[in-house]
């Protein structure tokens, strides 16, 4: 876990001034007051009560202690985040029904190269020999359509805006945009202005090609004498 990471929580214990909470690792996590909501809480209960799942921005790490905060976190990244898990959970119980007795042993072997089940299933999406490696024989067919199962894409949006004063602006921007990604759109909203979409099944791998996307889309830019600015569509 690093600083800026979005972690799902368990609230522990809540008092009027800091909220603890367990963390993934099972390390202990603190939210103090003004980082669980924006502006005076007259009633803490209303945001945060023990026992429930909270998705928390981890600001600061303090050896084995980190301090979250819960209030910036927007409620496109706390769907995402419950999304992840609720497909990691369907995959720890199809394991389970998929395996049977065998689950624990299985489960143990992926675990000491990845960190969840999920992971494991994500790559084993790339890579089929990994079923193989890992699963028994007689539950291979039923693993391969749990993990294989299709999931709903997600899409990354950026706002795009792109100032040439050429007389070939036109032309200029026309190169600039010129992915060879069917899973790239643009969309011409108004004059100088884009909309940029990347549609991906995995969405931490996506942040890291809209990364890419963007620095080539920039790069261009430069190129082409043309003004180049981004923005996240939230």
């Amino acid at each position: 876990m690093e600083e800026g990471n979005l972690i799902l929580c368990k609230v522990k214990k809540v008092t009027n001034t800091i909220t603890f909470v367990s963390m993934p690792n099972g390390n202990e996590g603190t939210i103090i007051s003004s980082e669980i909501a924006a502006g005076r809480i007259k009633l803490m209960r209303q945001y945060v009560v023990p026992n429930k799942q909270v998705v928390c921005k981890i600001l600061r790490i303090s050896g084995d202690h980190a301090h979250l905060s819960l209030r910036r976190v927007t409620s496109k990244e706390k769907k995402e985040v419950m999304q992840k898990f609720k497909q990691s959970q369907a995959i720890d119980v199809s394991f389970k029904q998929i395996l049977k007795e065998k689950e624990i042993p299985v489960k143990e072997k992926i675990l000491e190269k990845y960190n969840t089940l999920a992971e494991f299933a994500s790559e084993a999406r790339l890579d089929k020999t990994l079923i193989e490696k890992y699963i028994p024989k007689e539950s291979l067919s039923a693993i391969e359509k749990v993990i294989n199962k299709k999931r709903k894409n997600k899409q990354l949006k950026q706002n795009i805006k792109i100032k040439c004063t050429e007389n070939d602006g036109i032309t200029r921007i026309k190169k600039i945009f010129d992915f060879d990604n069917k899973n790239i759109s643009v969309n011409y909203i108004s004059a100088g202005n884009f909309k940029l979409k990347l549609t991906v099944d995995n969405f931490k791998q996506g942040k890291k090609e809209m990364i890419d996307i963007l620095e080539k889309l920039e790069k261009r830019s430069k190129e082409n004498n043309c003004e180049f600015f981004a923005s996240e569509d939230k």
